[in-house]
C-alpha cells in the first residue's frame, strides 16, 4: 500500500496516526487501533489493524495472528484510540 510506519507501536501512534479518535464509531476499515497494555503502563503498547463491525487483528504472542472484538472486556480496559495512516 505504500506506507511506511515505525517499527514500534508507540512510534505508530505518536508520528504515523492521523486523525486520533476514541470512539469506536469513528474507525473505518485500515486505521490502526491502539491499546495501552499492562507490561506498558499508560503509553502505547500494542497496536492492531480495523477490520469493521467493531473487529481487529493484531499478532499475539501466544496465539499468533488473531482476530479480536474491540467490546472484549480486556480490550475496554487498554483500549487507547484508534486513527488513519493517511493524512
Amino acid at each position: 500500500y505504500g506506507v511506511k510506519l515505525s517499527r514500534r507501536s508507540i512510534d505508530q501512534y505518536k508520528k504515523d496516526c492521523y486523525k486520533k479518535t476514541n470512539k469506536y464509531s469513528k474507525l473505518k476499515q485500515g486505521d490502526l487501533v491502539f491499546f495501552k497494555t499492562p507490561s506498558s503502563g499508560r503509553k502505547c503498547g500494542h497496536v492492531g489493524i480495523y477490520l469493521k463491525d467493531n473487529k481487529f487483528i493484531h499478532a499475539s504472542n501466544k496465539r499468533g495472528v488473531v482476530i479480536a472484538d474491540l467490546r472484549d472486556k480486556y480490550w475496554k480496559k487498554y483500549w487507547l484510540g484508534g486513527g488513519s495512516v493517511y493524512k
